[in-house]
């Protein structure tokens, strides 16, 4: 069995239901299954300071509602009036990797968010989650996470993402168990004791099987 690649840090933009950024975004995001698949996406918002509110606000409102296609169009308008919005190009790529299945797409907006935001460390650690579930380019992968934790080093998300990468594709069991260790500390340290202990009990079922 193997452990399930999460998707974080959800839509980004002016949302009508807000949720923290976190590892575990549905209570059944972290258990084990036969094909690692990605978690749920939860929605954070940013001030938006690109005149789009009202656009990324609907989008988020269609996206709520099951209606991917009218969400793909609200951030295909974001971008068709203002190309440099690398926050629509990170959303729209979300919503092609975990709802349409288009992940060369997918694929081509996170990288187009990455080239207008070099900091962007939650398309980092997304681009990476899609290089691992669905290109299987694993070392491209680790570069993502590595990137995403040298701009964000107490980066819980990518910590726990790289973690799974080491420990079940890599089988680098003391690398990705010393991932998850981190994972641990940092969710403790930051108040989210749902995601802590999710990535705690997977840290236990690996000491327990690697005998560590």
């Amino acid at each position: 069995m193997s452990s399930k690649i999460l998707l974080w840090a959800g839509l980004i933009g002016c949302a009508a239901t807000i949720t923290c950024e976190t590892i575990a975004v549905a209570k059944n995001s972290l258990e084990m299954s036969h094909t690692p698949n990605l978690g749920a996406i939860s929605i954070a918002r940013i001030y938006n300071r690109q005149g789009t509110g009202d656009r990324f606000s609907s989008a988020a409102q269609k996206y709520q509602r099951g209606d991917y296609q009218g969400a793909l169009a609200d951030y295909n308008r974001v971008i068709k009036n203002n190309p440099k919005s690398a926050n629509a190009y990170y959303n729209r790529g979300l919503i092609k990797a975990t709802n349409l299945q288009d992940y060369p797409g997918a694929l081509a907006d996170y990288n187009r968010a990455i080239q207008l935001k070099p900091s962007y460390d939650a398309a980092y650690t997304n681009r990476g989650n899609l290089k691992t579930t669905n290109l299987q380019d694993y070392q491209g992968a680790l570069a993502d996470y590595n990137r995403a934790i040298q701009l964000k080093p107490r980066n819980a998300n990518a910590y726990y993402n790289r973690g799974v990468l080491k420990y079940t594709y890599l089988k680098d069991l003391a690398g990705g168990i010393a991932d998850m260790q981190q994972a641990v500390k940092f969710a403790q340290r930051q108040g989210n004791p749902q995601d802590a202990q999710a990535a705690s009990d997977l840290l236990y079922q690996w000491q327990q099987t690697s005998g560590n």
